[in-house]
């Protein structure tokens, strides 16, 4: 079975801790086939290292002997917020781009907020889809990152909201517009993370083929993590294959 962490983070993201022989080292151990760095380049981290990290990443691959194929990437934040930011996140050759929206255009960080209501969670959620509708078109990314992002704030303050079937229009109209383009969805094991199976089904019944699946590790110990996981979610939707980058071309490998 075809195995590979497509959503990890260095030391070269704001928030990661590691470098790339150490995530390497991880991905050798969890038992994975690839392993894609994607740092963080976003509207709150926009001091995005490229040259450095594209030195570090030739290095470590030269130096690789786990037998893990490692990719370089990119988590790119909030594109239609900044188009020096989208063009910061290609400035070095990269082989998958993530396109993620961790905060909307009022500035508000789902992270960041304190969630109070139910209405509350849902007029953000409406926000969001909104603003996720926009990245959509604006592209320059490969498969669109944790759709599910601000539902694991929403429960940490124990607001157990649903995406289904309540926003089923929502997510049919970005499906179909991912699916106009060739572009994907992922599937995140993340901190607080919390896949629901059902989103992937819906992609599906869109047209959907490409998929990928990521840890959001930012720490080595968290490489691989819901990675077999989520290859089983994805085969019960209805997907034989998973997709796989090099220099942003997409192929497929069988699960």
């Amino acid at each position: 079975m075809f195995l590979a962490d497509y959503h990890t983070h260095s030391r070269f993201s704001p928030d990661g801790h590691d470098g790339f022989s150490a995530l390497l080292a991880a991905a050798e151990r969890a038992g994975l086939n690839e392993l894609c760095v994607t740092d963080h380049c976003d509207t709150w981290a926009p001091d995005f290292p490229a040259a450095e990290r594209y030195d570090a990443f030739l290095e470590a691959r030269a130096n690789n002997q786990t037998g893990v194929r490692l990719l370089l990437g990119v988590e790119l934040g909030e594109a239609i917020l900044d188009d020096a930011l989208a063009d910061a996140a290609t400035a070095c050759p990269v082989d998958f781009i993530i396109g993620s929206h961790h905060v909307l255009r009022d500035g508000q960080d789902f992270y960041a907020v304190r969630y109070t209501s139910e209405a509350q969670c849902h007029q953000l959620l409406v926000s969001y889809f909104a603003e996720l509708a926009e990245t959509a078109e604006r592209g320059c990314f490969d498969v669109l990152g944790h759709i599910d992002y601000p539902l694991r704030y929403m429960r940490r303050d124990g607001f157990a909201i649903r995406l289904l079937p309540r926003y089923e229009t929502e997510l049919r109209a970005l499906f179909g517009r991912l699916v106009q383009k060739g572009l994907g969805i992922e599937l995140n094991f993340g901190k607080w993370a919390e896949p629901h199976p059902a989103l992937f089904a819906l992609f599906r019944q869109c047209g959907g083929e490409v998929v990928t699946i990521g840890s959001d590790a930012h720490r080595a110990g968290d490489v691989g993590r819901g990675i077999a996981e989520g290859a089983a979610i994805c085969r019960e939707a209805g997907f034989t294959h998973i997709a796989a980058y090099e220099q942003r071309r997409v192929r497929f490998e069988k699960m």
